[in-house]
């Protein structure tokens, strides 16, 4: 199992932009977790060591106070959904935006298509330039709906963890109480407006 850690609701699009440009090299494939306290301190999305993603474990307290998260605010944040079965499911009512789904045809990327970093990231998960495109749009938008799982999960979220290459996605691992799903979610943000956001919820005992 491969102990994965969150970051911080913190707007993306300045400093991810500069991990891309410096940090998308024969190493690229390796960039995928940062502690918590690291992204905090560095503004980078993407561990330079993947190690630190396996010595470095932080519980939810920690996690909440670098999100911002007090006990008066886990009180009033929406609630998750309780089943039939006692298990709990996230609420997407309380996570999902109103933004239309945008045109892939037609989709202006922050990046261009020939540009050193999408060549460098298709290279390194033999994809094409318009699917690297894609997924590294998506990778820097995520912290966008991050943040409001994180609000509704509390002490039931263990990690996450973004799939590169060909087929991108969040990944959330939480506690077993918690249902397994799989949603998409539109982003909202000005800088990947529209595109939709592919969302695993996994619990740790299904993790690999």
């Amino acid at each position: 199992m491969i102990d994965m850690i969150t970051i911080s609701r913190i707007k993306p699009f300045i400093f991810l932009t500069a991990v891309i440009l410096i940090g998308c090299q024969d190493n690229i494939a390796e960039q995928n977790l940062q502690p918590i306290s690291d992204h905090a301190k560095t503004n980078t999305a993407l561990s330079d060591d993947p190690k630190n993603a396996h010595q470095n474990a932080h519980e939810f307290e920690s996690l909440s106070n670098e999100l911002g998260i007090s006990d008066t605010q886990e009180i009033q944040n929406p609630q998750l959904i309780t089943t039939a079965d006692g298990k709990a499911k996230l609420n997407w009512s309380y996570i999902d935006t109103k933004t239309k789904k945008a045109d892939l045809q037609d989709f202006n990327y922050p990046f261009l298509i020939d540009s050193e970093p999408v060549m460098n990231y298709a290279n390194a998960f033999n994809i094409s330039a318009k699917q690297a495109q894609h997924s590294m749009a998506l990778s820097m938008a995520s912290p966008e709906v991050l943040g409001k799982i994180v609000d509704q999960l509390g002490n039931q979220y263990i990690a996450h963890q973004f799939r590169d290459g060909s087929d991108p996605a969040l990944i959330i691992q939480v506690t077993p109480n918690i249902i397994n799903e799989r949603h998409s979610y539109i982003i909202s943000d000005n800088f990947a407006e529209g595109l939709e956001l592919p969302i695993e919820i996994v619990s740790a005992q299904n993790a690999q």
